[in-house]
C-alpha cells in the first residue's frame, strides 16, 4: 500500500525502512543493462555446475536455485521462450563491490542501518524530518547505480523487510496496518526455519494471515514460547533489534621503499615492521590471520602477488614473516621491488586449550612453518591432505589444504573407552566361557589385483582390434590370451569427458590389466593380478 502522509500526523515511536535488490547475484551482473536478457547465474566447476540464482522471468519457466545447470537449460528450452538463456558465472568480487555501493547509499540517509543479507538492508528512519522522501531518495539512488531496488517503510522492522522483499517500488505500511498487509503474503516471508515451515504447511497453512488467526495458546503447546512468537510475527507485532552496521577493520599495510630492493633478506627486513603493525591491530581486535596476501610493486611497472592460506589461524608476526620468506624464496619476484602491500584475512582468535591428561597437540606455528618448508621443497601443489574428487574417473586423486582437527581426534579417544566399557563383561563371566576355536583359514581362490600408481605408459600392437603385442615397464612380449574390452566413460557432457577400454591380458605367464584411453588412443598398464 502506497500513499502519502499528512503533515499533521505525528511521527511514530519507531520507524524503519528496508532496501531490497531482488535476485542480487543476477542484478550485480546485469547492472547498467537497459534490456537484460534472461539470465541465470551458475556456480561450480564442470561437470558439477549448478544454478546459483536466476531472474524472475527464468524462474517462471521452472528454473530454481540449486538445479543442475544442464537440467535448468533443458527446462527453460522446453518452455518455448524466444530469447535464449544467458548463463553467467557468479562473480563474488563484483557482488561485494555492489554491496559496498549499497552500504554507502544507506549511510547517506541515516547513520543507523543494518546489513541483513547481500542486497538487503534495514535502516532506522526514526527522527528524520521527511522519512518518506528519504525512501524515494533511496530508490532513485539505487536506480543511479543501475539497480532496480524495492524500498519499504514501516514502524516494524520485520514488516519493512517483508514489504521490501515482496512489493515492487516504494511501499509505505502505516501504523495499525501491519497485520492487514501481511495477510496475503506466503509463509516463507516470515523468519521461520525449515522445520517450522514444514510443520505449518503440513497443517495446511500457506499464507501469513492463516497463521495469524491461530490461538497463541495452542501454538505454545506445540512449539513452546516460539509458538506465541510466530503468531506475533504473523500479526506484525513482534519487535526486533536493529544490528547497527560496523564497517570491517582494514587489516592491510602498504609501504613505498626509498630504494629498489633486489635481494630477499633486505625485502624481509623492510616487511618485518609491516607485519608487526598488522599483528598489533589483530591483537587489539582479538583476531587472527587465516590467510595472507602479499603484493609487491615492481620497478618495471608490474605487480607480483602471492597468497598464503594458513592451516590454522595465527597472529605471531615472526611466524608470518617466516612464512612470507619461505614463499618468496620458492617463488621470487621477476624484478626489483619498490613497494609492498600486505592484506590479512581475519578470523576470530581460536581459544587456546591445554590437555590435562592427553598429549599436547601440535603447535599451529610449527605446523604452518613445516608445511611451508615442505611446499618450498616439493611445490605447494604437492603438499596437503588427500581428498577424493567428486568424479567416477578411475585413478583420480587430489590434495586439499591441510587443516588439523584435534577436536575430532579427542572426541574419538574419549568415545573409545565408553564403547569398551559398554561392551565389557564381568571377569568371572568371561573366564567361565570357553574360548572359541579359531576357524581354519580357507584357501585363497580369488586373485588379488595390485594397482600401479601412476599407471605405466605402454605400446600396444593390435590384431583385429585386440591386443597382440605389449610393451611397458617390466612387461614385454606377445599377448597369449586376453579378455575384454570393458568400456567405461563419464563426464561426457563436459569438454573433459573420458572414455576407457579395459582389457585383461596374459603376457609371459603374468596376468595384467591394460587400459586404452579412446579419446587419445594412448595405452597404459593399470596393474597386475597376483
Amino acid at each position: 500500500m502506497t500513499a502519502g502522509v499528512s503533515g499533521g500526523r505525528a511521527q511514530p515511536a519507531s520507524l524503519y525502512a528496508s532496501l531490497c535488490v531482488p535476485d542480487f547475484s543476477v542484478a550485480a551482473l546485469q547492472r547498467g543493462e537497459r534490456r537484460p536478457a534472461p539470465t541465470a547465474v551458475a556456480c561450480g566447476q564442470p561437470p558439477h555446475r549448478f544454478v546459483h540464482a536466476a531472474d524472475a522471468g527464468v524462474r517462471r519457466c521452472g528454473v530454481r536455485a540449486g538445479m543442475v545447470l544442464a537440467a535448468a537449460q533443458a527446462r527453460y528450452a522446453s518452455a518455448g521462450k524466444l530469447q535464449p538463456l544467458r548463463v553467467l558465472d557468479r562473480d563474488e568480487k563484483e557482488e561485494q563491490r555492489v554491496q559496498g555501493l549499497l552500504l554507502e547509499l544507506a549511510e547517506k540517509s541515516t547513520p543507523r542501518f543494518e546489513e541483513v543479507a547481500p542486497g538487503l538492508l534495514a535502516l532506522d528512519f526514526k527522527g528524520l524530518s521527511d522519512p518518506y522522501a528519504a525512501a524515494e531518495d533511496l530508490a532513485s539512488g539505487a536506480a543511479e547505480l543501475g539497480l532496480k531496488a524495492n524500498v519499504a517503510v514501516a514502524t516494524n522492522r520485520l514488516v519493512a523487510l517483508s514489504a521490501a522483499r515482496t512489493q515492487p517500488g516504494v511501499t509505505h505500511v502505516y501504523p495499525g496496518q501491519e497485520e492487514g498487509f501481511l495477510q496475503a503474503l506466503p509463509l516463507d516471508t516470515l523468519p521461520l526455519d525449515d522445520g517450522e515451515l514444514k510443520t505449518l504447511k503440513r497443517w495446511g497453512l500457506r499464507a501469513v494471515g492463516e497463521l495469524a488467526q491461530l490461538p497463541p495458546e495452542q501454538l505454545s503447546e506445540r512449539f513452546g514460547e516460539r509458538g506465541a512468537c510466530m503468531v506475533r510475527l504473523a500479526r506484525g507485532k513482534e519487535s526486533s533489534t536493529l544490528q547497527v552496521y560496523q564497517p570491517p577493520a582494514r587489516l592491510e599495510v602498504s609501504r613505498d621503499f626509498d630504494w629498489e630492493i633486489e635481494a630477499l633478506e633486505p625485502l624481509m627486513l623492510a616487511m618485518a615492521d609491516m607485519l608487526e603493525q598488522l599483528c598489533i591491530r589483530l591483537h587489539d581486535l582479538d583476531w587472527a590471520v587465516a590467510g595472507l596476501t602479499t603484493r609487491l610493486r615492481l620497478v618495471d611497472g608490474g605487480e607480483f602477488e602471492r597468497t598464503i592460506e594458513l592451516p590454522s589461524p595465527l597472529s605471531d608476526a615472526h611466524v608470518l614473516l617466516t612464512l612470507v620468506r619461505i614463499d618468496l624464496a620458492a617463488h621470487p619476484p621477476p624484478a626489483a621491488v619498490e613497494g609492498a602491500y600486505v592484506l590479512a584475512k581475519p578470523v576470530e582468535c581460536p581459544p587456546k586449550r591445554r590437555a590435562l591428561f592427553g598429549p599436547e597437540s601440535a603447535s599451529p606455528e610449527r605446523m604452518a612453518v613445516m608445511l611451508a618448508r615442505l611446499g618450498g621443497l616439493v611445490g605447494s601443489e604437492r603438499v596437503g591432505a588427500p581428498s577424493v574428487p567428486d568424479t567416477y574417473r578411475p585413478g583420480v586423486a587430489a590434495l586439499k589444504l591441510f587443516r588439523p582437527t584435534p577436536e575430532r581426534a579427542k572426541a574419538r579417544r574419549r568415545a573409545a573407552p565408553v564403547r569398551a566399557l559398554a561392551t565389557s563383561e564381568p571377569i568371572a563371566a568371561r573366564s567361565s566361557r570357553p574360548a572359541p576355536a579359531c576357524p581354519p583359514t580357507p584357501p585363497r581362490t580369488a586373485l588379488v589385483f595390485r594397482c600401479y600408481r601412476p599407471s605405466h605408459p605402454a605400446r600396444v600392437v593390435l590384431h583385429e582390434d585386440r591386443p597382440a603385442q605389449f610393451e611397458a615397464q617390466g612387461v614385454r612380449g606377445p599377448v597369449t590370451a586376453c579378455a575384454g574390452p570393458w568400456r567405461v566413460s563419464g563426464e561426457w557432457w563436459t569438454p573433459d569427458g573420458w572414455q576407457y577400454q579395459e582389457w585383461d591380458v596374459e603376457i609371459a605367464g603374468g596376468l595384467y590389466r591394460a587400459c586404452c584411453e579412446r579419446t587419445t588412443g594412448e595405452w597404459f598398464l593399470v596393474g597386475e593380478y597376483d
